[in-house]
């Protein structure tokens, strides 16, 4: 498990390390920029992947997706968006969400979520639902459309997991 863990976190460090050199670049040659280089008006398809680890001591593949919208494009109401979201993690115990994710964009590239939802779990060929709060930060390095970061994640529910992953989006 702890191998598991260890491979994850160096597999996510490496890969923000190689988001961030192109960042790095694009960030030097824009003198312009909305909001670190590209306008964040339109939605934000995103998608992360990862591994998760549930309270039980097994882990799992999972991916989160979401479509989210800022609620303005000035002030306060810049730095928030809402939209919904789902979660699928694999394994031995199958498990599904369905949420309303609320981020907040506090500072660069942070990101921090809360997402109320519906979670679905099979047991014995028998599906349980019951409500779940999901929990996400990350940090994103966005480039044009593009934003690619590292994030770490906790639900609350019945069945508690953690996930350690990497984020990419695009904004239209």
């Amino acid at each position: 498990m702890a191998r598991h863990l260890i491979r994850c976190v160096t597999m996510v460090l490496a890969m923000t390390v190689i988001a961030s050199v192109p960042y790095s670049k694009a960030a030097g040659e824009e003198t312009h920029n909305h909001h670190h280089g590209h306008d964040i008006g339109g939605l934000e398809f995103g998608a992360s992947t990862g591994y998760v680890e549930r309270e039980e001591g097994d882990g799992a593949i999972g991916m989160h997706l979401h479509v989210m919208k800022r609620l303005g494009d000035e002030g306060l109401s810049k730095g928030i968006a809402i939209g919904p979201a789902t979660e699928v993690i694999l394994g031995d115990h199958e498990h599904y969400t369905v949420m309303l994710s609320l981020s907040i964009y506090p500072w660069r590239g942070l990101a921090l979520a809360v997402a109320p939802g519906i979670e679905w779990t099979a047991h014995e060929s028998e599906w349980e639902s019951r409500y779940a709060t999901h929990l996400e930060m990350g940090y994103l390095f966005e480039v044009g459309r593009f934003d690619l970061g590292p994030t770490i994640g906790y639900s609350a529910s019945d069945e508690d997991h953690y996930s350690l992953g990497i984020h990419a989006g695009i904004h239209l």
